[in-house]
This record gives structure tokens, C-alpha cells and sequence, in this order.
């Protein structure tokens, strides 16, 4: 198998595990090889700090992935300094001392060796200075979507600054929470929840080169696009950002995996030779892809509500749309659904069902308040 089409392969791997795709990809190439695949980071804020291992399964099944499990895994950095990591569940490590801590402008690296010996390392990445988030919002707007139409919502953003005047390379996540309310009441269960709390992390991937910016202030940074046919707003809504100030080579990564994922044509059409990461087989006969991140991060948590907007949302969301049920197929599971009203067409009586979830929330979602909820 050549280089960039193992590379490709890897990276796909890397995005399905990264933000957990549905649709399934079956790639044409051989079934024996075995990747190594590493994600990880340290940053200047408090550990403890993450690296994943996992390896590709057999490509001719649908995308599948193994942890790696019982490795050897040991950080550096340019002072001296190490700490060891801890398998705490399959293929999941965490350092072990808490007071190991990344600094801007020093190096840092991680090596492995896996349970049947082989070793891999990353190659020494330093810590840029800081870009701190200022604050967050939302403007109220419209999306052109493929179709031509326009898809009315909310766009959050982030205005962001180094403090130094040096952050060039910008790439950001962010963790969501909103309050639900079961649009119908009708109990379900024995202990009924028309309330419940609901999390999301970001499923897409942003980046910014700020290196043509002689003054290193980030203004309108796109994070997060609700729109008007969602529930989200209704009542509290969470949003937790994270912004990591990057090396180019980690930029220039995740750009590449970005195309990847959003690119409408093939996806061998969009992977470059050189779209690699950090992590190095010390045996060249072995393959790994992946990219153990140095970095500094800044973080801000703002609550929003539906006070914050002019714009009304749907009251209901699509999963609690009615739909039918054939009874001469099959009959309506009750202990999923709710049998809304019956029509007769025929001889085949048709019933109208919304899920149970729709009218007792803690069906599907939890009812308990996050510690953080005001």
C-alpha cells in the first residue's frame, strides 16, 4: 500500500473516532494492515492531560476501531522533566502527576510502545503564547443552503487576542448544553421528567491562520450555527469554547483533515502526500498516524436563553413529529412509543405514533441538572 493512500486511510479513521460519524465508508484498499492511530494534547492549563490509542480493524467490515490497549506511554519536554501516563479505560492514558504541566515556549513530546514492543514517538512540539477568548455572542441571521434557500438562525462567534501579538495559528471546539422541555404531558413513567438536560460536542472542525494579521486581534470567529427549526434556545442554552493557539505544522493538520471531512468530491482527490502528523514509527516497516498536540489554550462558558433573540424556534422537534405504523405489518411498541390516533383505511387500521421521550423526557435524556446550570 502506498504512503499517501495508508495516510488517507488513517486520517478518515482519525475523523470517524474524533467526531463519532454515522455514515459508513468502505475504502478499496488492503485488508491486513493494521494502523497504529495516536490523538493526544498538553496545554498550559491544568491537567490531567489525554492520549488516545487506537488501531484500525479490518477494512472490509465497516469502519471499526480497536483500543490500544497496555501500552507504555512517557511525555518530555526540552528542561528534562517527564511524567508517565495510565491506561484508565481501554486505549484511553492519562499522566500520573498532577503538577506536570505545560509552559508556553517549551517543547514537548510523548513516546509509546505498544504491548507487542513497538515504539513510536512525536517529534518535539513548543507551546505558543496565548490567545485569549474575549467574549462570546450571537447575531441572529440567514444560511443560503445548497438548495438555494435560506435556512434562518443563530450564529454564535468569539473575538479572541494575544496578548504578546504573536498567536498566528488559531483552531477551536466547543462543548454545548440546553435545557429540554417534553412538548406534551403525559406521564410515562413512574417517576415522570418533563425536564431534562442535553450535552453535544462540536462534530466539525475550525481553523484560522492569523499570520497576514500584523495585529493579532481575532474578531467574528464562527463557532456554532443554530437554526430556527431547532429546540436549543427555547429555554437555557450553554456553550462552553475552547481555543487552542497553535504550531503551523499542527495547523496545517488539521486543515487537511478538515478537507477530508468536508470536501464534496473523493476523498483520495483531497489528501496531499504531505497532510502528516507528529508521530513517528521507530521502525519503518510499521505505520502510524495521528498528532500529539502542544499548546496553549484559552476557555470561556457563556449561558444564553431565548430572551437573548428576537427569533422564535420550534416548539417541537422533528423526533416528535407523528408518523404511521402499518398494523397489518406490525404492531405499535408502547413501551417506545404513544399511540397518538387510529385511522382506518380499509381493512388496515394505520396508527399514529410519537416516541415516548416526546411526552416524558427522561426516556431518552437525563433529568438531573448539570453542576454548572445557574
Amino acid at each position: 500500500m502506498s504512503r499517501t493512500k495508508l495516510l488517507t486511510y488513517g486520517i478518515l479513521i482519525l475523523s470517524v473516532y474524533l467526531f463519532s460519524c454515522t455514515e459508513e465508508f468502505h475504502p478499496e484498499i488492503d485488508s491486513d494492515i493494521s494502523t497504529l492511530v495516536v490523538d493526544g494534547k498538553i496545554t498550559n492549563a491544568k491537567g490531567p492531560y489525554q492520549v488516545r490509542l487506537f488501531r484500525t480493524a479490518d477494512i472490509n467490515n465497516p469502519i471499526s476501531i480497536n483500543p490500544q490497549e497496555g501500552a507504555v506511554i512517557s511525555i518530555y519536554d526540552d528542561k528534562g522533566n517527564s511524567d508517565s501516563f495510565i491506561e484508565t479505560s481501554p486505549g484511553i492514558y492519562h499522566n500520573l502527576t498532577t503538577d506536570f504541566r505545560g509552559i508556553v515556549g517549551r517543547s514537548y513530546w510523548i513516546e509509546i510502545q505498544t504491548s507487542d514492543g513497538k515504539k513510536y514517538e512525536s517529534t518535539p512540539e513548543m507551546i505558543q503564547p496565548e490567545v485569549l477568548i474575549e467574549n462570546i455572542y450571537g447575531e441572529e441571521t440567514k444560511v443560503i443552503q445548497d438548495n438555494g434557500e435560506y435556512l434562518k438562525g443563530v450564529e454564535f462567534y468569539m473575538d479572541a487576542n494575544s496578548p504578546s501579538n504573536q498567536g498566528n495559528y488559531l483552531r477551536w471546539e466547543y462543548k454545548e448544553s440546553w435545557e429540554w422541555h417534553s412538548p406534551y404531558d403525559i406521564p410515562k413513567t413512574d417517576n415522570p421528567s418533563r425536564i431534562c438536560y442535553l450535552n453535544n460536542l462540536s462534530n466539525n472542525i475550525a481553523v484560522f491562520d492569523g499570520t497576514k494579521q500584523s495585529k493579532k486581534e481575532f474578531k467574528h470567529l464562527s463557532t456554532r450555527f443554530i437554526n430556527d427549526n431547532e429546540v436549543k434556545l427555547n429555554y437555557n442554552y450553554f456553550l462552553d469554547i475552547s481555543l487552542y493557539s497553535v504550531t503551523p505544522r499542527n495547523y496545517q493538520f488539521w486543515k487537511i483533515l478538515q478537507k477530508s471531512i468536508q470536501n464534496n468530491g473523493g476523498i483520495y482527490d483531497v489528501i496531499p502526500s504531505d497532510a502528516e502528523g507528529n508521530i513517528c514509527p521507530c521502525d519503518d516497516k510499521d505505520s502510524v498516524i495521528g498528532y500529539f498536540e502542544a499548546s496553549s489554550v484559552s476557555t470561556m462558558k457563556q449561558f444564553f436563553s431565548i430572551a437573548d433573540f428576537d427569533m422564535k424556534f420550534a416548539y417541537s422537534p422533528d423526533e416528535c413529529d407523528e408518523y404511521p405504523i402499518n398494523g397489518d405489518v406490525t404492531e405499535p411498541d408502547t413501551t417506545n412509543v404513544h399511540i397518538v390516533r387510529t385511522e382506518a383505511k380499509g381493512n388496515i387500521t394505520w396508527y399514529y405514533v410519537r416516541l415516548n421521550q416526546c411526552y416524558d423526557c427522561n426516556f431518552k435524556y437525563s433529568p438531573k441538572k448539570p453542576s454548572f446550570w445557574p
